[in-house]
This record gives structure tokens, sequence and C-alpha cells, in this order.
């Protein structure tokens, strides 16, 4: 993810809180990384709620925030209901490639 970014040119930054953030345009946009083996509905709702606590800690609110997967959700419908339900976009890494939500705006290749 940071290598992506880093590519993208974004200069993206970790804290102790924060996995991985990026000011993109404008915006800041806000990444928690889930480990492998972490990819069920239950995992990601846990991600979610774990980045909404962060953005509200901010100074200033993210723009966009992204859970990102070390592989494709568990189930079909869960990164659906994540994104509808909490607002948070998920992604993962699939062989060669990335899939999930605005992945391009994601990785900094794209308009948000």
């Amino acid at each position: 993810m940071k290598s992506e970014l880093l590519w993208a040119d974004l200069q993206p930054t970790d804290s102790e809180i924060v996995d991985v953030s990026c000011t993109v345009g404008d915006g800041l946009f806000v990444y928690e990384v889930l480990g492998a083996g972490r990819s069920t509905y239950t995992d990601l709702r846990s991600g979610a709620t774990r980045l909404l606590e962060i953005n509200h800690t901010l100074p200033s609110p993210a723009t966009r925030l992204y859970l990102v997967l070390c592989e494709p959700p568990a189930e079909d419908w869960s990164a659906d209901t994540v994104r509808d339900i909490f607002g948070v976009h998920v992604l993962w890494r699939s062989p060669g490639s990335w899939g999930g939500d605005e992945t391009e705006i994601a990785l900094g290749r794209g308009q948000a």
C-alpha cells in the first residue's frame, strides 16, 4: 500500500495511531490495514469502527477512510455493507492488482 502511494508521489506517513495517511489534493486519506486472515465481515466492521474512532480524534476529519485487506473479503457482500453503513471504502490486494471500491482514487491515480 505505502509503495503504491509513494509511486503516486503522495508521501504517505504513519504513526502510533494511524497505519497510513496521506494528503491527496486538498483532502486527507486515512488507511487502516488489516493483517492476513482478517477478512470476515466481523473483521471489517471492527476495522471500520477503528477508522471512525481515529477520524474523530483528528484536528480535521479525513476526506476518505479506507480499510485495506491482504485478501478479498470472505463474504462477497461485506465490502459494500461496510461502505454503506460506515462510509468506509474497502480495498484489497489481489495477484498483480487491487480490488475493491475506489481503488484508483485510494492509490492516488484517480480524482476524488
